[in-house]
């Protein structure tokens, strides 16, 4: 009878004995996927993360490339530490002992795109043939401002306005499947944060045509206190009725591919265009480059001289001339 009554109470704590077998099982395995490291010897494996990346996806692929054991823990981890929604795109290289933690927080940190970078003064073809010979499709000849109805710069500047002279120069990271207004957005993002403050010191002027005269002493001269008295000879020769005369701009038609010439013969000086400065009147209808900010700070503090000619040497000197005589000899003189 009390083998019988034993085996009854036995019986009766069996689910509970099962039960408690398989939570310390399962207890184990998770603290196994979910603590121990997984270890990839050198030279690891390499991984390339496209933006807007499902997590699921995400994980998938790294169970499959063995960099974790499973993707199911991996995504409870990341929700649970509320990293899920946080991982950045980009190229990875996982290497070494990698626990769940150390992959979080590298996933996290973001990834490396493509780096490029662009110069100060460049066109915006010659931007492009930048950005297309890293692999990124971009074409940004039909843009207007109107195609980026949440920038700032429609506050400033027509809504027609090409985005040429507003690509401003820097280094940037990019990723291939970026569409062609992302990777614009982005230049049109700095533009508004390294350049906007610089323009809204002087709202009360015609900013489109100073940023057309900073793309024009970009190309012209080298240094910040050259740049604002050249603004001023070239403001002071609107303001007169003269011509700009200026080289660069009747260059700028003949940049069709990276990197451009910006030598003109003085038979191109009398081909009339609409950016030969030599047969119109007025500044050319939209920027020749994409300038530095010293460029445009010299746009907009224009310093009044008696200068009215200048040149600049090949060491990058600017000569100043108040005569046509002069700006001759100087020529002759200097670039000949």
């Amino acid at each position: 009878m009390a083998q019988e009554e034993f085996l009854k109470k036995l019986l009766k704590l069996y689910p509970y004995v099962v039960t408690i077998f398989f939570v310390l099982i399962i207890g184990i395995y998770s603290i196994y996927q979910t603590m121990v490291p997984v270890f990839l010897p050198s030279p690891g494996k390499e991984l390339y993360i496209a933006p807007k990346t499902s997590l699921r996806e995400i994980s998938n692929t790294l169970e499959r490339e063995g960099i974790v054991r499973s993707a199911f823990f991996f995504r409870l981890y990341l929700g649970a530490t509320d990293r899920a929604l946080t991982i950045k795109p980009g190229k990875y290289v996982f290497e070494g002992s990698l626990d769940f933690q150390k992959l979080s927080n590298t996933l996290t940190k973001g990834g490396e795109g493509i780096s490029v970078t662009i110069p100060e003064g460049l066109t915006l073809i010659e931007i492009q043939d930048i950005l297309k010979s890293n692999g990124l499709k971009v074409n940004f000849s039909t843009l207007r401002l109107a195609d980026f109805p949440e920038s700032e710069l429609l506050k400033y500047f027509s809504s027609s306005t090409p985005l040429e002279g507003f690509l401003a120069p820097d280094t940037y990271e990019f990723f291939p499947e970026e569409k062609n207004t992302e990777i614009a957005q982005k230049f049109l993002k700095n533009f508004n944060k390294k350049f906007l403050p610089e323009i809204l010191k002087h709202a009360d002027e015609n900013l489109y045509q100073k940023l057309i005269l900073a793309s024009i002493i970009e190309k012209e001269v080298r240094q910040l206190e050259d740049g604002k008295i050249v603004a001023g000879i070239l403001e002071k020769r609107i303001t007169s009725g003269k011509r700009l005369e200026v080289d660069s701009t009747a260059a700028y038609e003949r940049c069709i591919a990276y990197p451009c010439s910006w030598a003109v013969s003085s038979s191109q000086l009398k081909t009339a265009t609409p950016y030969n400065t030599y047969r119109i009147s007025g500044y050319p209808p939209t920027p020749i480059s994409n300038p530095s900010v010293w460029a445009l700070t010299a746009s907009l503090e224009p310093q009044p001289s008696q200068f009215w000619y200048y040149l600049t040497n090949k060491n990058g000197k600017t000569i100043f001339a108040k005569t046509f005589v002069e700006h001759t000899r100087n020529i002759r003189k200097y670039l000949k």
